[in-house]
């Protein structure tokens, strides 16, 4: 009859083998021992290197859609394009900012003084020149890009110089002939070319 019986290693007894058990039961009780430990432990089938302080600080990760992150861990930046579901370190974000931002409604409000004045992504223009200006587009713009121009000088003969690409779709430059407007371009494709916004 065999000492005790057991699945997991929570089931044994700690009490026996007693002293008044037959010693005929030991080879039993080490493979019952041995049953226990591999039922319990079923997909250990290397060495487990961590210590018992890193492993009481496991958290339950049933509980967990994802464990947290603690410290300062460090990931791989990704390459602009990446849009999979890897980790994104703090220069992937920033640079993406930094693309969204120039493809977006001007954020750089420049005031200038000056008959020509060319234009980089993201910048909004107030000329207060005297005389008339020439605003030129940025040369080889990409998709969604935007800039915008202020006739801040009053004037109605302010132009915008295409460069090379068309302007709502015709490939001649714009002018701006109502005194103190604001006008926005964003680039679409090389066929349409910059559309006012």
């Amino acid at each position: 009859m065999a000492i005790e019986t057991a699945t997991y290693i929570s089931e044994l007894d700690e009490t026996r083998p007693s002293a008044t058990d037959p010693k005929s039961e030991g080879d039993d009780q080490l493979r019952l021992i041995k049953a226990t430990i591999k039922a319990t432990f079923p997909a250990v089938a290397g060495a487990v290197t961590v210590s018992h302080t890193q492993i009481n600080s496991i958290p339950n990760l049933a509980t967990l859609a994802s464990p947290a992150l603690t410290g300062t861990p460090t990931v791989p930046t990704a390459a602009a394009a990446t849009n999979t579901t890897q980790a994104a370190s703090t220069a992937f974000v920033a640079t993406a900012i930094a693309t969204v931002n120039a493809q977006a409604a001007p954020t750089t409000l420049t005031v200038s003084n000056a008959a020509s004045v060319s234009l980089t992504a993201g910048q909004h223009d107030c000329a207060t020149y005297s005389g008339a200006v020439t605003w030129t587009l940025p040369a080889t713009p990409t998709a969604g890009q935007s800039v915008a121009v202020t006739a801040g000088n009053g004037l109605s003969s302010n132009i915008v110089a295409r460069n090379g690409e068309k302007i709502m779709g015709l490939s001649e430059n714009m002018t701006i002939d109502n005194p103190n407007a604001t006008v926005s371009f964003r680039y679409i494709n090389s066929d349409l070319g910059w559309r006012i916004a």
